[in-house]
């Protein structure tokens, strides 16, 4: 049952979110350290579809953004369609903005398991991907946003730049998506992000928080962190990149994926796409549109159950999408 329902979200993957048409040329890039029946499936789905595909393993890098071996990145660009499926994040490379330039259409899936692929394209995609859209285009019209939670995030945003719309869809030459599908990513105006931001999900490299940490942003840069270990162990990360840029504020989002969780060893890929969260990330951001930033790292810190205005509209209360974005 399981391998069949695998096949099924692969065809989604292939041909919905994919795209794929007879004779285009598929690029399945992954590393030692993910489940390769995932790999296979998305092979098998791109034979399917009448799609020349080929498979590259490559060895684990630990780091986050990184880069690929030459021979990777040189098949990148020659694909039609690549899936970055990788244990640790491609989407901030180089290589994948080389292989846009060249026309690739590219979806990241960086830490998807089995379980969370299985889970995460198992949703109504329809609506996924009109909720995200329909989302994207007004945050994209408003000019501030403020967010706020029941633990003490007070987090507010000047707007000004176009949107990253992650709703799993790539179908024009040089496309960017990523799985799981379901999210918006926001970079705000230079030196706009402040205020308080209690991440109570989890952290890029530290994983789920058993106690909230307190990241406090002034003139878009991350001046403190406080609670207990986990606030520590971020600390120390960010101080052993000896790289000023890694406190700079990069990006804000809301996810749209009801089937997202926070889930794994490093769940806070995942974690940007769970219905109704949001989250606030630190680091490089030169490859969203309107960042300027890199770094080291790109960091995200999960927040559950937000409330956000744009414009001094509400709309999400606790979690929960209300007004023009509630469910029918």
């Amino acid at each position: 049952m399981k391998a069949m329902e695998l096949q099924r979200c692969a065809r989604i993957a292939v041909e919905m979110c994919g795209s794929v048409k007879p004779g285009e040329r598929v690029l399945v890039v992954t590393d030692t350290m993910r489940d390769q029946s995932v790999a296979q499936a998305l092979m098998a789905a791109a034979m399917a579809a009448e799609a020349e595909p080929v498979l590259v393993v490559m060895p684990t890098r630990r780091s986050s953004p990184q880069e690929p071996p030459a021979a990777v990145r040189a098949a990148m660009q020659e694909a039609d369609l690549t899936f970055l499926y990788t244990t640790y994040s491609l989407t901030h490379s180089s290589a994948r903005v080389a292989a846009q330039k060249a026309g690739a259409r590219v979806i990241t899936m960086p830490g998807v398991t089995e379980d969370g692929f299985l889970r995460t394209l198992s949703v109504d995609m329809d609506r996924l991907v009109a909720l995200t859209n329909r989302l994207a285009e007004r945050v994209a019209r408003a000019r501030t946003a403020r967010v706020t939670t029941e633990l003490g995030t007070d987090m507010r945003y000047e707007l000004e730049h176009p949107l990253a719309t992650l709703d799993g869809v790539a179908k024009d030459p040089g496309d960017l998506d990523a799985f799981p599908p379901g999210l918006f990513l926001s970079v705000p105006r230079a030196r706009s992000a402040s205020g308080v931001a209690v991440v109570d999900g989890s952290i890029t490299q530290i994983g789920r928080v058993t106690s909230p940490v307190t990241m406090s942003f002034e003139d878009g840069r991350l001046v403190s962190i406080k609670g207990g270990s986990e606030a520590a162990r971020l600390s120390n990360l960010l101080a052993s990149l000896d790289d000023p840029n890694a406190y700079a504020f990069a990006a804000w989002g809301i996810g749209t994926n009801p089937g997202a969780a926070l889930i794994g060893e490093d769940p806070s890929f995942e974690g940007e796409r769970i219905y109704g969260w949001t989250h606030v990330s630190t680091g490089s951001s030169a490859t969203l549109p309107g960042g300027t930033v890199r770094a080291k790292i790109h960091l995200d810190g999960i927040i559950g159950r937000p409330t956000i205005y744009l414009d001094e509209e509400m709309i999400l209360d606790s979690g929960k999408f209300v007004g023009e974005f509630a469910e029918a």
